[in-house]
């Protein structure tokens, strides 16, 4: 049998076939993050409590921070001071 000596033909095969084995995985990774929606839990996770931070001051989601809100409080206000003692 002879040998051949032109190894460029399966060079190229092999070039091809990698490429598509990547390209399969990348759109199947793609399509499990699509369906899981991972990047949204990732986004719309930590964003509930920073949300909560920005409106009301404290760590919880801003539905139950409301209460905290400092404005929430009743306070107690005199419009004259304290007699000096």
């Amino acid at each position: 049998m002879k040998t051949v000596g032109n190894q460029k033909g399966q060079m190229l095969v092999e070039a091809v076939l990698i490429m598509v084995v990547f390209m399969a995985f990348t759109m199947l990774t793609a399509k499990y993050f699509k369906d899981k929606e991972f990047l949204k839990q990732l986004i719309t996770g930590p964003w509930v409590a920073l949300s909560g931070v920005l409106q009301n001051g404290v760590w919880l989601s801003p539905a139950k921070g409301a209460i905290s809100h400092p404005n929430g409080h009743t306070r107690h206000i005199t419009i004259q001071g304290e007699s000096a003692r």
